[in-house]
């Protein structure tokens, strides 16, 4: 976290915890905003977690207190800028001050506009946008008073994009977009604080299952679909790093792109796309899901749709790696005249990625935790001004012996990576890499050809690893075969 300028703490407890940030996160009780809460937590700050559902802001207080944070919980509606500006009043009066703020607060509804309630298109711009303008508002103010801080406001691809059937929702996010970009040209006047925005598209959450609904199906995240815990590990990035604003979702951007340059098709493609992808066969009668009152028991970080592209859970991961890599799969194996620490060292550093891995242009960013389960390295590939922003993620990961990647590059698709190490004699360790495609275009080359390109690819790939892992020594820096 950057050390960032504090006015003296009020109270014991807070001058306890001076050296610790304040996080405060608004929309904690699922989804994004639980996900965040844990990441934080994990990270020894003080948590202050704001919802409007008291039980289940209490299930995840237990969880954050768990992994060692301090938390306080605030029971809120951020609708009511009364409860808003009481919610920061008790932030402050425990911990002193607050030094960052994420909003992911949101509600949806489906329906055609002239279908959906009007009370229920007036809540969900309330909740979705009021609710963003009272916070922000709460935390600028704030910010003003202690001379710095950090406002972290979660937004969405349907606040770049269009579609139908869920009208209140995009014009709402349109218009967090858009008071957050106000924001950060404002911010440029007071340098100490910082206004990013990250926008996800598709995510793993109970927010479909707990819409208000009047299309008569029930809503899912059209795929590719990302977790919750990805999303929440690029706001703490964003919060290292502060970025203007953050795009998480492989698809994204290449969405966008078509919703602004062929307008013509992309209104003709997204409504069918969206009752095939987005709205599964299950049929459910007209209900208004939590928009006017929350409802705990459907709230978790994940909705566990069943096509969802990640899972924590590297157990589960393992297997399918497996299957995903058949034995005939493109492998590549080289002698490395290194140990298998200095082979795994450069594994393991990923800002090294690109220097080994063909096709890998640039990183961005690594999370803290790689080379472990979950963690990834976001990278971009092509050639400049084409570069494309993706991502690797480790799938399991076993210290000296074993790596098993997902790397993403869309629209090329996906493929998986499993690097094995053997020693093989002192200072001298064997290195196998298999991989092939598993999602998207890719699939579609004739695997003949596909092989041949992957391990071409791949040789050159072990080449410039055995340069790195090699390099260490001094009697090892003549380039290799």
């Amino acid at each position: 976290m950057p050390a960032r300028p504090r006015p003296h703490p009020v109270g014991s407890r807070a001058q306890q915890a001076d050296t610790r940030p304040v996080v405060l996160i608004v929309g904690a009780s699922s989804g994004i905003g639980r996900a965040t809460a844990q990441a934080f937590a994990r990270r020894g700050v003080d948590l202050v977690l704001a919802a409007r559902a008291a039980r289940s802001l209490a299930d995840v207080q237990r969880e954050c207190e768990a992994e060692g944070s301090s938390v306080l919980v605030v029971p809120t509606d951020v609708s009511d800028a009364g409860a808003v500006d009481a919610l920061f009043e008790a932030a402050v009066l425990v911990y002193g001050r607050v030094d960052i703020v994420v909003h992911s607060v949101a509600v949806v509804a489906y329906g055609r506009f002239d279908d959906l309630p009007a009370d229920v298109f007036d809540q969900v711009i309330a909740t979705t946008f009021t609710g963003t303008a009272n916070v922000a508002r709460a935390a600028l103010r704030q910010f003003g008073t202690q001379g710095a801080g950090h406002l972290v406001v979660v937004g969405s691809l349907l606040g770049k994009i269009a579609t139908p059937l869920m009208g209140a929702y995009v014009a709402a996010k349109w218009a967090v977009h858009g008071l957050t970009r106000v924001l950060q040209i404002e911010a440029r006047q007071t340098p100490e604080v910082e206004v990013s925005l990250i926008w996800p598209g598709s995510v793993d959450t109970p927010a479909y299952t707990q819409a208000a609904n009047f299309v008569g199906r029930i809503a899912r995240p059209p795929p590719p679909v990302d977790s919750p815990e990805k999303v929440a590990r690029a706001i703490v990035r964003a919060v290292a790093k502060p970025p203007r604003e953050a795009s998480v979702g492989v698809a994204n951007r290449l969405i966008v792109t078509g919703f602004r340059l062929l307008p013509g098709v992309y209104d003709r493609a997204v409504g069918p796309l969206l009752r095939l992808a987005g709205l599964t066969r299950q049929s459910i009668g007209p209900t208004e899901g939590n928009v006017f009152e929350p409802n705990a028991s459907g709230n978790a970080v994940r909705g566990n749709w069943k096509h969802h592209s990640e899972t924590t859970d590297a157990k589960t991961k393992e297997p399918d790696m497996e299957a995903s890599i058949p034995d005939d799969a493109p492998e590549v194996v080289r002698d490395i005249n290194a140990g298998a620490e200095e082979v795994w060292t450069v594994l393991s550093d990923g800002w090294a990625y690109a220097s080994w891995v063909v096709g890998t242009a640039r990183i961005r960013g690594v999370d803290p935790d790689w080379p472990q389960p979950g963690a990834a390295i976001h990278h971009s590939f092509g050639l400049w001004p084409a570069l494309i922003d993706d991502s690797t993620e480790v799938l399991s990961a076993q210290p000296l012996r074993e790596l098993l990647l997902k790397a993403r590059g869309w629209p090329a698709g996906e493929a998986h990576v499993r690097v094995v190490l053997t020693e093989v004699g002192t200072d001298c360790t064997r290195v196998r890499l298999a991989e092939d495609a598993v999602a998207g275009p890719g699939q579609l080359i004739p695997r003949p050809l596909r092989q041949s390109l992957i391990a071409w690819r791949n040789t050159e790939s072990l080449r410039r690893l055995a340069y790195l892992a090699e390099h260490g020594n001094p009697s090892r820096r003549s380039a290799p075969d």
